[in-house]
């Protein structure tokens, strides 16, 4: 009887380090589950660029009050004309304490435009935001899609393995029999050995895969995260409905808010050409005695200065046209960046849809074909019509069918979250 012994250790070996895995991860195994929408929600929660342009937003809305008050008055205390000879406030009629009050006034609706145009600002702010939320979601979702293509292909060689390994015994007893060859009871061994290789990559593959998706929710989270199953092929809306949504895109939106506060930024400047003015008012203590004896009066003082705008040509009107650009260059950018998502949009569309109906076609046609040729072969070498080479070639055919209809499901999610992420509902 043929034997493996580098087999048979490299089977304890891995067995060993599966268990030495388990017991390094404590309380993994009584660790409830987290779905993909708990891992989501945490994700979204725990992002720290979402709560920065919330924090950001918040500013903004706060500097918008500000922006809209009247700018406060001035006081204004003092002594006023005292003799430097005598420092005396009897001496002289002018010399008086004075109080006074100072009140600027800007250009009627100014402090209104300020105060909308930072009101817009927070709301680009929001849009961000909500765009954050959408990346984090589509990139959690994308790794999730790749764990459960790891779980599938897991599965599909665990039940490969244990054909094998009937395969090796049946050989093994051919052989015994006198019916069968050594060499097949090689090529058994060998085909094990190969599975083993592609569960250990796969293994790999996952501890990257829970490390990515760590990146997103945390380690504690991405090691108890799952169970991972690859979605079922589901109905696109059509093209037109889904460009109509992406019109709404928090991308699109930030843009229009920011066109907004620039248009508005265009209107303040505008406004502001206007001179603004200020008024002052004040009262003079005076004391001591006039040349007739009687008391000093108090004086009052009112006056009321204005803005001269002799650089309008150079400074106010520049400031209207630098505004007036600033809204223009915004206007562009908009458009192009719609005309840069809706080309994404619909190759995203094509690729779903030849992506489905390959998924299809597999699943209809090369899978039950495949399934029937592994039967049909394993029959004729069972009545030595044919190789054992043929039955172990015709299951990997049908292996290699079943992983990569697999991979087309993953890659047709993954897509689909493309989608999602482009013309999806709201948050």
């Amino acid at each position: 009887m043929f034997v493996f012994p580098e087999w048979c250790e490299w089977r304890q070996l891995a067995g060993a380090g599966c268990a030495a895995l388990w017991l390094s991860l404590p309380g993994l195994a009584a660790a409830a589950a987290i779905p993909l929408a708990e891992a989501e929600r945490i994700a979204v929660e725990r992002d720290a660029v979402s709560q920065q342009l919330g924090a950001e937003g918040e500013a903004m809305r706060e500097r918008a009050v500000a922006a809209g008050q009247r700018a406060d008055p001035r006081l204004r205390l003092g002594a006023v004309n005292v003799p430097i000879d005598s420092l005396s406030f009897t001496d002289e009629d002018m010399t008086m304490l004075e109080l006074g009050v100072s009140q600027e006034f800007r250009p009627r609706g100014v402090t209104q435009l300020a105060r909308r145009s930072m009101e817009q600002s927070a709301a680009a702010r929001d849009a961000l935001s909500a765009d954050r939320r959408r990346v984090v979601v589509r990139e959690v979702r994308r790794v999730w899609v790749e764990l459960a293509y790891i779980a599938a292909a897991r599965e599909l060689l665990q039940t490969q393995t244990a054909w094998v390994e009937q395969m090796r015994a049946s050989a093994r007893a051919r052989y015994t029999a006198g019916e069968g060859r050594q060499l097949d009871i090689l090529q058994a061994g060998l085909d094990a050995a190969l599975l083993r290789e592609q569960q250990l990559d796969l293994d790999r593959e996952e501890g990257m895969r829970r490390a990515q998706l760590g990146r997103w929710t945390g380690s504690e989270v991405a090691a108890s995260a799952g169970p991972f199953q690859l979605s079922a092929p589901s109905e696109l809306l059509p093209l037109a409905t889904l460009e109509d949504r992406l019109h709404h895109h928090p991308r699109q939106v930030d843009f229009e808010r920011r066109i907004d506060a620039a248009r508005t930024d265009t209107e303040l400047a505008r406004l502001q050409t206007k001179p603004g003015w200020m008024l002052d008012l004040s009262y003079g203590l005076r004391s001591g005695e006039g040349a007739a004896g009687t008391s000093r009066p108090d004086m009052l003082s009112a006056m009321v200065s204005v803005d001269l705008p002799v650089s309008r040509a150079n400074r106010q009107s520049r400031e209207v046209n630098a505004a007036s650009a600033d809204a223009r260059a915004l206007s562009q950018m908009h458009d192009d960046h719609l005309r840069e998502m809706l080309a994404m949009l619909d190759e995203a569309y094509v690729v779903a849809r030849k992506t489905g109906d390959l998924e299809q076609y597999y699943a209809h046609d090369l899978l039950p074909l495949a399934e029937q040729s592994v039967q049909g072969a394993l029959l004729a070498w069972q009545t030595n019509r044919v190789m054992f080479d043929e039955v172990v070639a015709a299951r990997k055919a049908a292996l290699e069918a079943r992983l990569r209809h697999a991979r087309l499901a993953a890659d047709r999610a993954q897509v689909h979250y493309d989608i999602d992420y482009l013309a999806g509902d709201d948050l």
